[in-house]
């Protein structure tokens, strides 16, 4: 985009956890944030510069009119996109896990990426360059047996991904992957109904021994920064805070 011009951020899943703290992060940061999510967030959307688009990212049509709606207030680009929107299905025995499952969670995760990677590209490009970010997940290695059919579409972002490092890379838009371990949202905590007040993660993770819970603020400024990243900067990447090895 042009100097003085508003930076754009795009961010999928809006509506709550990852997704709406990374919205958070962007405003905070001074962009113009797109949030797509099929629930919406009244309470981002009161916000300056945040735009508010309600749609089922696995419809790729529907991605595409939603996006097409706002392009005249958000300039002639987009300078970075979040692909969090996703579930997770409940763990199963592995040799009782129907297709079905499987390929709803492909539906849901890559799917939405795939969609929402395919409508932004051009935008991307037309700034002169952007970034991709791509949040993951650690059980992609497969070491849990009962996730796997999440665990599959995980890791078959990671393989979009890097194909987008490589497919955009003449137009200076760098694709990467954050992997940020359990954060407490209610994908990892059953019935957490809003926001965890730091005061109680730290109590979880005191109890624990460990600091492996984050609240989806923390998780929001790492994703935020790397989203950040230089046209010349690192691609293809796995930015790993799970501690669980790669």
């Amino acid at each position: 985009m042009g100097a003085g011009a508003t930076r754009v951020a795009v961010v999928s899943g809006t509506s709550s956890g990852i997704g709406a703290a990374v919205a958070a992060e962007f405003l905070r940061r001074e962009y113009t944030v797109v949030g797509l999510s099929r629930r919406g967030n009244p309470a981002l959307a009161e916000q300056d510069r945040y735009l508010d688009l309600v749609a089922d990212l696995r419809d790729a049509d529907a991605v595409r009119a939603a996006l097409g709606s706002v392009a005249g207030t958000t300039g002639n680009g987009i300078d970075a996109v979040v692909l969090n929107a996703g579930a997770s299905p409940d763990p199963a025995d592995l040799v009782k896990v129907e297709w079905r499952v499987a390929a709803d969670a492909y539906e849901s995760n890559v799917h939405t990426a795939l969609n929402l990677v395919q409508a932004t590209a051009p935008s991307l490009g037309a700034g002169g360059g952007g970034s991709l970010t791509f949040v993951g997940a650690s059980l992609a290695n497969g070491y849990r047996p009962e996730r796997w059919a999440y665990a599959a579409s995980k890791a078959a972002m990671t393989t979009l991904m890097r194909a987008c490092s490589v497919e955009f890379a003449d137009q200076g838009v760098v694709a990467n992957e954050v992997r940020p371990g359990p954060v407490a949202t209610a994908m990892t905590m059953a019935g957490l109904d809003g926001e965890v007040n730091e005061q109680l993660i730290r109590a979880v993770n005191a109890g624990f021994k460990t600091d492996w819970l984050k609240s989806p603020r923390t998780v929001a400024e790492w994703i935020v920064t790397i989203a950040e990243f230089p046209s010349n900067g690192p691609t293809g990447q796995i930015f790993n805070y799970s501690r669980k090895v790669l």
